[in-house]
């Protein structure tokens, strides 16, 4: 199936997506009272870099791009579940091989980045479907357009 509309800048991409992780991390990692407000705007300023990568796609292909993001955040969840909390014996010897308070950071971090762009992105899917899509007509625009009820 051929895609439609022009392909996102992979390097931008993975920068922003490396962006949310920091936030995440600095979040994380610190305990500092002051550790919000840098991760908040981390945080901001990567997932408005992974949503600009959509600004031109059409509702269908938010839908698959929602998709593939939720599956990425399980994709990522999973490692992350092993390490903090494994159910079974060889869900702990996995588990063992993400020890560490380095790979857990960084798990958690890679986790939760792939959640909060899942997140925007179907958020964006969301308002793209109601009718709130960049060079689209506004639901107010296409109401005044229809004429409405006289």
């Amino acid at each position: 199936m051929p895609r439609t509309g022009p392909r996102p800048s992979i390097p931008r991409l993975v920068g922003s997506v490396a962006i949310v992780a920091a936030g995440v991390a600095v979040n994380i990692g610190f305990d500092s009272p002051l550790r919000t407000v840098p991760a908040l705007l981390l945080v901001a300023l990567g997932v408005a870099g992974v949503t600009s990568t959509a600004r031109e796609y059409s509702t269908a292909r938010l839908r698959r791009t929602a998709k593939h993001w939720w599956l990425l955040a399980f994709a990522t969840f999973v490692p992350y579940a092993l390490a903090n909390a494994p159910a079974s014996e060889s869900a702990a010897a996995v588990g063992d091989a993400f020890a560490g308070p380095i790979a857990g950071l960084a798990l958690e971090a890679v986790a939760g980045a792939t959640v909060c762009c899942a997140v925007a992105m179907t958020v964006l899917y969301g308002v793209a479907w109601y009718g709130l899509h960049p060079g689209r007509p506004t639901p107010e625009e296409r109401v005044l357009t229809d004429g409405g009820d006289d």
